[in-house]
């Protein structure tokens, strides 16, 4: 039967009201004989219950039952007693209730017959008493938060919830009137007045505009609030907002300190990796190949663990769930001597609980390449640039006669039309295409995620592609403090490369007619010969399509698995112990084979015709940690925050490679039917090994909100460096004072939401070098054997002193927000010293080896940069918001006490670039002699020596900086909008100060030799030469083969501004799309690199820094994309 109960007054069991009032009425008029013998019955009616467990409500309804009394009581008030206990055997009802009610703060009397149930009145003293309160935490999903600071307004203290979201509060002497206030990162305060119920529980709502409130280390997670360091978090909406393509490029957009350097030699090859900066560079600048890595590259770590720049190019951005960069010493020192160029964490979605979901998220990249740079001369202007060359000129009659020959059947074609335009031939419009499912749900204890992504990237040149597929599957089990996290990855790549490289076709002239059909080996085969038959002169253009047909290859695949698992332990709330193990086993293997019918092989006997070769690479490292993290509250003012922890890391490499020459023609691509090894050469085997030991202790304290502390200590262990120096101790410190906390501000400035000082120094190191750098190593003298056996040869001296290059990073840095957190500004200035720095100098080669590895010099780089953001309209209860910034990056750099210990490179980069190591100088500067241009009465160029005076003369003694290639600003200027569903967002990069040597002027202007006559130049070479004395002309007189010196003439500046990304997208009102079952539902379309201005002149992509046209293996291109994000 159904009990009808009131909850929210007083009620009687089974009775309506009118029923209560007839009730009343009875009792007035029968009260004069009820009262006489009511006090005797009431004591001696009989109960026989047993009570134990049973809910009080139940109980006062046995009570009934037995008695026949009425009862009166408040049904909320009874039912807060919770259960009773007890067993009774033909007791009085005045026993049974004094026992029952007399463990409870409730109390009966009896009036006329009826029974009712009363709190019991409180003195002073017992108003004032102890008051404990309990509830749980979550957000609007209903998911428990951890870590949300509890407090009792006004009384100083409070407390965090564990890792389910409880939360228990003892508040002893508690006024009649409090409140609590929960607080968490990126969540809206909520402040609870207490009104006499001891369960509050708190459902807190994300905030609509906000900072990046959590900096995710990696090792640790901390409120960005009580953080001192200079970092930046990304959310995966922010960088799918300028594109889908990858991380790196939205991350290049986003942050300024972020610097992408595209291959100068690869362009838009997707199989070619970029170098990463973040803040300049710490070490020597041009010696990556002898470092044997880049040093300037920044740590990577995804889900916790050090990855590599591989991982993260090819990671889908749809996987992604935030990027955090870490860019001062305060912030990176945790990581020691790894961090000196700064770290991105990069943190892959979990999966959230709930009934089984599924997500899928796809895009379509449609490129084309951007040939705007190429101002390549056309067929008729080419064979007149020859003419006047002197190509067609011979002091022989005979030869004349067949130059002459040569010349009018070229003409002829150019007349009847011949005018091919071979950029084209190798291009295509790229498409990709990549695909994201993933399926997720779970409990509150047990969670799980299964993904497949897929990525099938085409460049834009015809053999260029690069598949990648991925497995993920992630496992996530809580219950009371106990934490296991386990997440597994599987990766398959497949890549091809062209066999053919763009500026092979760049170089094609236009005059050589493409014929359909047929593909010619050679453009043009001529000779001429003397009367005896002899050749004296022959002119033999390959034609690159002919070898672009060939059944050439080079490709590659890899494969790897990794598995990172984390177990996680609370005993108490304060305190977290952590260890993760992490694992990764990679093979990469890649194949070349070039066809015996190419070109190349023309002149070759047959039997070396054709080559092959072939790597294979085993790689399997392992790191595991151990952290115990401590955060308490003390006194509702002091918080303390402490990480202590150690990690070990090896990562072991195995290569195995091999070549091959002498094919037969035909389909015989494979080793097996090679001839030999190439003369001299040999099966070559390579392994590296390196290990990491380090033991780390972070501190952080908060004085009420307003005055921050961090310091960080560091001990590092590592196989890089020489024996003697093998460990190393990194330290930082950073303090920080949140001004908008102090009372005049709240008090007088009201209108500012945060406004944070804050400054840190460190020295965090730099082992960004290969594996044996300070050791010793030998190679095998195996063809020269002896009766002692085989011997051994140095192949390169190692240094047992060779000691850590450090950094000693300062930064100081502002936020600022204002107008209800709708303007922002984040400005950072920056100064670090890398002290020492380590490079290879050159030793005497009686030593047998021509360098060694040491410490030299001092490198300190400086800057500012910085973001300014400002919401101009905002009304988020219309889902409407326009917000405009600008980031800015302007930075300086230079070497010290270097000497003349680099002099080496110095002399070897005369004839290759403008890069040269001397004091004082900038790692990024263009040495050169300056140039006053062309003398208009002689046509010869004027020089200016270092004196100031000028010359006729060159010489290189005279080279000063006469440019840099690092901006002096640079920067994004960034719109979003929102409007409804609908989102729209623009993004400008400008840059100026940079400059750039022109090698496309250079090479195919004026220092034109006598074999690249025969190949396509620069339209520039034809025009506004000087001529005769009173002409002011930007270039000499030509003369065939000549050979002119890199002065400043040659320097362009790369001042740019460019449409880097446009993005428009529609998202589906939920109320719509879930009518078709589905939970979201958004389409976009973005373009990149659309149009852009820059310095007349300027034929190369000031994005890129290139050293000119001729450098370009693929050419740069422009991208659109279309995508749709679907959840079920």
């Amino acid at each position: 039967m159904k009990k009808n109960r009131n909850k929210n007054c007083l009620g009687v069991i089974k009775y309506s009201k009118r029923s209560m009032l007839v009730m009343r009425w009875m009792c007035v008029f029968s009260c004069m004989l009820l009262f006489q013998i009511s006090a005797v019955a009431y004591s001696q009616k009989k109960v026989t219950l047993d009570v134990n467990g049973m809910e009080m409500v139940d109980v006062i309804q046995e009570l009934r039952k037995q008695t026949g009394y009425k009862f009166f009581f408040n049904h909320n008030e009874l039912k807060k007693t919770g259960r009773a206990s007890g067993k009774f055997l033909e007791k009085d009802l005045s026993v049974v209730l004094d026992e029952i009610l007399g463990k409870t703060n409730l109390t009966y009397r009896q009036e006329r017959g009826i029974i009712i149930i009363v709190p019991q009145e409180k003195s002073v003293e017992e108003k004032k008493a102890r008051v404990e309160i309990i509830g749980k935490v979550t957000d609007e999903k209903g998911e428990p938060l951890s870590g949300v600071t509890v407090v009792i307004k006004g009384l100083g203290f409070g407390t965090l919830t564990d890792a389910n979201g409880n939360y228990k509060l003892v508040v002893p002497n508690a006024p009649e009137k409090f409140s609590l206030t929960f607080s968490f990162v990126g969540m809206k305060t909520v402040e609870k007045a207490y009104a006499g119920k001891n369960v509050i529980n708190i459902v807190l709502q994300e905030e609509t505009i906000a900072l990046d409130d959590v900096v995710v280390t990696g090792i640790y997670t901390r409120n960005k609030e009580s953080f001192t360091g200079s970092s930046q978090t990304y959310t995966a909406e922010d960088l799918k907002m300028i594109g889908n393509q990858n991380i790196l490029q939205s991350l290049k957009t986003l942050d300024p300190a972020f610097h992408v350097l595209e291959s100068k030699e690869y362009g838009s090859d997707p199989n070619r990796l970029p170098d990463i900066e973040i803040r300049g560079k710490s070490s020597i600048v041009g010696l990556k190949e002898e470092y044997g890595q880049d040093p300037n590259q920044p740590l990577f770590i995804l889900d916790g663990f050090e990855t590599t720049l591989q991982v993260i190019m090819d990671l889908n951005i749809d996987r992604v769930a935030s990027v955090t960069i870490l860019k001062d010493a305060a912030s990176t020192a945790i990581y020691g001597s790894k961090a000196a160029n700064g770290v991105v964490v990069v943190e892959t979605k979990s999966p959230a609980r709930g009934q089984l979901r599924l997500s899928y998220n796809g895009n379509v990249d449609i490129s084309f390449a951007d040939l705007t740079d190429y101002n390549l001369m056309n067929a008729e202007e080419k064979l007149e640039f020859e003419r006047l060359s002197g190509t067609f000129t011979s002091v022989s009659a005979i030869e004349q006669e067949q130059l002459t020959g040569r010349y009018n059947r070229l003409l002829r074609d150019v007349k009847r039309g011949v005018d091919s335009y071979w950029l084209s031939e190798p291009l295509r419009l790229g498409l990709t295409h990549r695909h994201n499912i993933y399926m997720e749900g779970g409990d509150s204890q047990m969670r799980y995620g299964l993904g497949a992504n897929y990525s099938g990237v085409q460049g834009v040149m015809k053999s260029s592609i690069r598949d990648i597929m991925g497995l993920s599957l992630d496992l996530i089990y809580r219950k009371k403090g106990f934490n296991f996290m386990n997440k597994v990855s599987v990766d398959w790549n497949r890549s091809d490369n062209p066999i053919v490289s763009f500026s092979e076709y760049a170089k094609a002239n236009p005059y050589y007619e493409k014929k359909s059909g047929s593909t010619d080996r050679w453009l043009e085969d001529w000779q001429a010969e003397n009367i005896a038959g002899v050749v004296y002169r022959q002119v033999q253009v390959a034609n690159p399509s002919y070898n672009d047909a060939q059944n050439s290859y080079n490709k590659g695949n890899s494969f790897s698995v990794r598995n990172n698992l984390s177990i996680e332990a609370r005993p108490i709330d304060a305190l977290n112990i952590r260890g993760r193990v992490g694992i990764t086993k990679s093979i990469t293997e890649t194949e070349t084979f070039t066809s015996p019918n190419n070109t190349q092989f023309a002149k070759v006997e047959p039997l070396r015709k054709g080559s092959y070769f072939s790597s294979t690479s085993n790689s399997l490292t392992w790191s595991a940690d151990f952290t115990v993290t401590y955060g308490q509250l003390l006194g509702g003012k002091h918080m303390i925050n402490v990480a202590v922890g150690a990690n070990i890391r090896e990562n072991d490499m195995k290569t195995k490679s091999f070549s091959a020459q002498g094919f037969p023609e035909g389909n015989f691509t494979r080793p097996s039917f090679a001839n030999s090894y190439p003369e001299g050469g040999k099966p070559g085997y390579a392994e590296n090994k390196n290990r990491n030991a380090n033991f780390y202790l972070n501190g952080g304290y908060v004085y009420d909100g307003r005055y921050l502390l961090d310091v960080n200590l560091r001990s590092d262990g590592t196989s890089v460096f020489g024996a003697n120096k093998r460990f190393s101790t990194t330290w930082s410190v950073g303090l920080a004072w949140n001004v908008h906390r102090e009372k005049f501000m709240k008090d007088k400035a009201s209108f500012i939401n945060v406004l944070k000082l804050r400054g840190s120094v460190g020295n965090p190191g730099n082992q960004n070098f290969s594996s044996y750098s300070a050791i010793t190593t030998y190679y095998f003298n195996n063809w020269m054997l002896n009766n002692f056996g085989t011997g051994v040869l140095v192949s390169k001296f190692g240094d047992p002193n060779l000691a850590w290059q450090r950094t000693l990073d300062k930064n100081i840095g502002i936020n600022l927000s204002m107008f209800s957190n709708r303007f922002h500004v984040t400005v950072d200035f920056y100064h670090k010293r890398t002290d020492p720095l380590i490079a290879d100098i050159g030793i005497p080669v009686s030593m047998g080896v021509e360098k060694r590895r040491t410490n030299i010099g001092v490198q300190v780089d400086k800057g500012v940069n910085g973001t300014i953001r400002y919401a101009i309209l905002y009304k988020p209860q219309e889902s409407i918001n326009y917000t405009m910034s600008v980031n800015f990056r302007y930075g300086t750099a230079f070497y010290k006490n270097i000497g003349r210990s680099l002099n080496a490179y110095n002399q070897e980069n005369i004839s290759k670039n403008l890069t040269r190591y001397y004091d004082g100088g900038s790692p990024t500067a263009l040495w050169a002699v300056r140039s006053r241009g062309i003398d208009p009465a002689t046509g010869q160029e004027i020089f200016v020596k270092k004196d100031g005076t000028l010359t006729y003369t060159f010489d290189y003694k005279d080279e000063v900086e006469v440019g840099d290639s690092r901006p002096t600003l640079e920067g994004v200027w960034g719109n979003t909008f929102y409007y409804k569903g609908w989102s729209a967002s623009l993004q400008l990069r400008y840059s100026f100060g940079a400059d750039v040597f022109n090698s496309t002027l250079f090479n195919k202007v004026e220092n034109i030799s006598s074999r690249s006559i025969t190949t396509n130049q620069d339209r520039r070479a034809l025009y506004n030469r000087w001529k005769k004395p009173g002409d002011n002309a930007k270039l000499p007189q030509f003369a065939y083969g000549n050979t002119n010196i890199a002065s400043s003439r040659w320097l362009m500046s790369t001042d740019h501004l460019r449409i880097k990304n446009i993005t428009l997208g529609f998202t589906m009102p939920s109320k719509v799309s879930q009518k078709w079952g589905i939970n979201k539902l958004r389409a976009f379309v973005s373009a990149n690199n659309l149009l852009t201005w820059k310095s007349d002149g300027l034929y190369v992509d000031p994005e890129t820094p290139v050293d000119g046209l001729c450098t370009f293996e693929t050419p740069a291109l422009r991208t659109i994309t279309f995508g749709l994000e679907v959840g079920f």
